[in-house]
């Protein structure tokens, strides 16, 4: 349905909280792909553990080209952008895909 792209700067703790709740709170299959800034915290070791895409860079290089590597392994139409510190609520997804059904209905959505 969507992918999801978490960039992350040695945030471990609240990375994991944020994928957990994607993961529990979910009615879709969503692609979850992370760039992991330096990841000198385990981040690495934690997203090939969760079987994760995932992009690399060796220091942070900052959100907007962290975000433009990982949209590059994106598999699905629509991109959520996340921050490491999300925590997503049930059925987030049903509603989201609700607002983008309805906005295409009203021709409201450009192609």
């Amino acid at each position: 349905m969507f992918s999801v792209l978490i960039p992350t700067y040695n945030n471990l703790e609240y990375l994991k909280i944020c994928i957990d709740s994607l993961q529990k709170n979910s009615k879709y299959d969503h692609q979850i792909i992370v760039h992991i800034n330096e990841g000198n915290d385990g981040t690495l070791e934690y997203v090939k553990d969760k079987k994760l895409d995932y992009t690399l860079s060796t220091e942070n290089i900052g959100m907007p080209k962290a975000l433009n590597r990982a949209s590059t392994k994106a598999k699905f139409d629509y991109i959520v952008i996340s921050h490491d510190d999300f925590y997503y609520c049930p059925d987030w997804d049903i509603h989201f895909k609700n607002e983008i059904n309805f906005l295409k209905d009203e021709n409201f959505y450009l192609s």
